[in-house]
């Protein structure tokens, strides 16, 4: 995989702040490392996540897309780490994990309507 769960937490990052800077401290990185992060996860997914203008960031259409998985997927990480580190079945957590990942398909036209101008 071209890319990491903490790259997956710029981009939400980017997305919910939609603000570099901000971002960026959220994340405890450098404005320009996480510039750098994110233009390496563009370049392997092969779409721009984000319009970039020197006064402002909007999702891209694929952003929102890749933004609503990107969720899922680090959700997917807490409910596995939480599992664990409670010693509870991840039985549960699976089911829970397949039911936001069919909400999240099936209501990405509504996020979009959040994001995009």
């Amino acid at each position: 995989i071209g890319f990491s769960f903490r790259d997956l937490q710029y981009i939400v990052a980017v997305a919910e702040e939609l603000n570099f800077h901000k971002a960026a401290l959220r994340c405890c990185v450098t404005q320009s490392t996480l510039s750098i992060q994110l233009k390496k996860c563009e370049q392997y997914l092969g779409v721009e996540l984000f319009h970039r203008t020197q006064h402002s960031v909007a999702l891209t259409h694929d952003g929102v897309e890749v933004v609503a998985f990107a969720r899922v997927a680090l959700d997917a990480a807490r409910f596995i780490k939480e599992g664990a580190s409670a010693n509870r079945s991840i039985r549960g957590t699976a089911a829970r994990m397949r039911l936001k990942l069919a909400r999240t398909v099936l209501d990405l036209k509504d996020q979009s309507r959040v994001f995009l101008p």
